[in-house]
């Protein structure tokens, strides 16, 4: 305030030196002007003393004069109060502006130093990380010291603007406890994860990383909770567009990694157990050929035992079809099924380990496999894992080519090709084409367990294996295999559509050769929520070329019904949800009447038809589900993962009969 604005203090003589305030705009003009007039206050009073009949009116006249002058100066002292308050907002409201403006710049700044530490995460220099970590954390901390200040405090409680500034408050508040209580440890984390560190030499997992991470995920995760408690309250639909998509983006992932976290420290000990970490597993890891096409892939003839101990991987043994016919094995149903399962397939089915996979249940794939090396071997797992080729070469691109006995060269590009198609053009026979096949597995598996590669990539490889419904887990261990289940790799149908709604068209080939390699596939799925039915199609075609010519691979049936040995037989087997039907099959029946079956399986209602897939063309089958009342889960639609990608698409009609779709 100005010195000559100063107020006069209680000691200073009324009307001397400071009587009159020249204010803003002359508002103060006058406050104290009544002082002045009270000098002459005994005029007045000698002129009325010897009227005192007439006083009444010379005093009402007076007071009406004072009453005037008080409410002069009660209006004069109320607009230098609004005035004073109207400047102080303005004032209040630039400094407001500013900093807005600081936070936005503190919090841009943090924003573009996460995306530089995503590429130092990359080349794992940790001078790079370090740094860039200290940054986002004191750009994210001056935000914070600026949104926890008085100004925001009182715009907060401002209505239609206050719900906009308390979500900004927030998210700057979650972000800060991510920056200070979730980066650094985060950091430690992934630096030990690097692809020096993550591989053992002499092959396997270094699990050192991983105890590292076991340690770090409580803190990271409650550093996570922290931040969804401060974001939780806001109400994002409330928000203006300009503060609504940076709080939604915030919150997505708050939200979204939360509940991962959470998993990841329920289940990081049990992963650890699977590994090794508690002692030495052992494990069947089955090849599925998708070229002899089975309900969850292909023929899993191929297998191989694995053990794994503290992370160190070792190939204890490989087995094929020939093994279980030279100790007589082959042939005999060890497993006991109910009726209403074995009626869907061939009698062969829980019989020859080449059939196991029929089923699109792969715990029943793993019962029939453990009961088999048991009566073979006495051999007990701890798991049975399903890939096949194409995982193998998603996951050959991570940790490069593989040089073979042969002179091959197995890559990420021709692993496919060569397993399901090439091999059995060179190797015509039986024993030829199983000592390439122990080749490959042996020197791919040798590669993959001790070279190291990227742990960030081979995750992805993985993903995209699982997400193209390849990789199959089934442990012994109730804990190890609640983990399959979590991580939606357990391969089992669905007893219930509470959580998903599982709907699934399975191939099964029947013509007794290796076509499937040249087979292609599409799905889509049409609703009508007024009739409450969905109806599943898919379209399958025959691409092989005229210069295939092995036996291994023409079909071996084909001449029973007059087919050329190039064309495709097909058993499609379709499963409808539990407490649904199948109203309708587009062909009604199959080209096969005696091979027309229908069945349940852990409450999922099926059937079976047959159907021919010449040379160069294409066909389409479909059926119809009546599904049951009541609410549905998400949409989710199964198949038999061919040689290639298969397309799967969803019309919009379905979203209104299925949540999440």
């Amino acid at each position: 305030m100005p010195a000559d604005m100063t107020p006069e203090t209680p000691d200073a003589p009324r009307g001397a030196g400071n009587g009159s305030f020249d204010g803003p705009l002359g508002l103060w003009d006058g406050v104290e002007s009544e002082p002045a007039a009270s000098s002459r206050s005994p005029r007045i009073s000698s002129r009325s003393t010897p009227h005192h009949s007439h006083g009444g009116r010379h005093r009402s006249g007076d007071d009406r004069s004072a009453r005037r002058r008080r409410r002069r100066r009660i209006w004069i002292s109320v607009g230098a109060v609004v005035f004073v308050l109207l400047v102080g907002a303005g004032i209040a409201g630039f400094r407001f502006m500013h900093e807005v403006n600081q936070v936005k710049a503190s919090l841009a700044s943090a924003q573009a130093g996460i995306a530089t530490l995503s590429a130092d995460m990359k080349t794992g220099d940790q001078k790079k990380l370090s740094a860039t970590a200290g940054q986002i954390t004191g750009d994210v901390e001056s935000a914070v010291q600026i949104v926890d200040g008085p100004l925001w405090g009182i715009a907060a409680q401002v209505p239609m603007v206050g719900q906009n500034v308390d979500a900004v408050r927030r998210v700057t508040r979650a972000v800060n406890i991510l920056a200070e209580n979730a980066l650094p440890p985060g950091l430690e984390v992934v630096s030990s994860l690097n692809g020096d560190k993550f591989a053992l030499k002499g092959g396997g997992l270094n699990l050192a990383p991983f105890r590292k991470a076991q340690d770090a995920i409580p803190d990271i995760t409650d550093a996570f909770r922290a931040a969804q408690g401060q974001i939780a309250p806001i109400n994002q639909a409330s928000l203006m567009p300009v503060v609504a998509k940076p709080v939604a983006q915030v919150a997505s992932l708050i939200n979204g990694a939360t509940p991962t976290l959470e998993s990841v420290q329920k289940y990081l000990p049990t992963l650890l157990d699977i590994i090794g970490g508690d002692g030495k597993k052992t494990y069947l890891l089955i090849f599925q050929n998708n070229a002899e096409i089975r309900a969850t892939g292909g023929n899993p003839a191929a297998s191989m035992i694995m053990t794994v101990d503290n992370g160190k991987f070792k190939e204890a043994g490989q087995a094929g079809t020939a093994t279980f016919v030279a100790d007589g094995t082959a042939g005999i149903q060890f497993t006991k099924l109910p009726p209403a399962v074995t009626k869907l397939y061939f009698s062969s089915f829980p019989k020859y380990e080449a059939n196991y996979t029929m089923t699109p249940n792969f715990p029943t794939t793993a019962r029939l496999l453990q009961d088999l090396w048991k009566h073979s071997s006495g051999q007990k797992f701890d798991g049975v894992i399903s890939i096949d080729p194409v995982v193998l070469s998603h996951m050959l691109a991570v940790a490069g080519p593989v040089k073979l006995a042969t002179g091959d060269t197995v890559t990420s590009a021709n692993a496919v090709k060569l397993l399901l198609s090439d091999a059995y053009e060179r190797y015509p026979t039986g024993p030829e084409s199983d000592a390439f096949f122990a080749d490959v597995s042996k020197r791919v598996f040798d590669h993959l367990t001790s070279t190291p590669w990227d742990p960030t990539k081979m995750l992805e490889a993985l993903t995209t294996s699982a997400q193209e419904q390849r990789i199959y887990l089934n442990f012994t261990d109730p804990k190890a295999q609640a983990l399959a289940v979590q991580l939606g790799l357990d391969g089992s149908l669905q007893t219930s559509v509470a959580k998903t709604t599982q709907l699934g068209m399975y191939l099964n080939d029947s013509s007794v050769g290796k076509l499937e390699y040249h087979l292609t596939s599409s799905i889509s799925a049409q609703c009508n929520a007024q009739a409450r039915t969905i109806t599943e199609y898919m379209t399958l075609h025959n691409s092989i070329p005229d210069t295939i010519l092995s036996n291994y691979t023409l079909g071996g049936r084909n001449w029973r019904f007059g087919l050329p040995r190039t064309t495709m037989i097909l058993d499609v087997v379709s499963f409808a949800p539990p407490g649904a039907t199948i109203v309708k099959t587009v062909p009604k029946t199959g080209e096969v009447a005696d091979w027309e079956r229908s069945g349940i399986e852990d409450g999922n209602t099926a059937v079976s038809h047959t159907v021919f897939v010449p040379q160069g063309k294409s066909i389409t089958v479909s059926y119809t589900v009546k599904l049951p009342g009541g609410k549905l889960g998400p949409l989710d639609l199964r198949h038999s993962p061919t040689a290639r990608d298969t397309k799967v698409t969803i019309a919009p009609s379905c979203g209104q009969l299925f949540g999440g779709n």
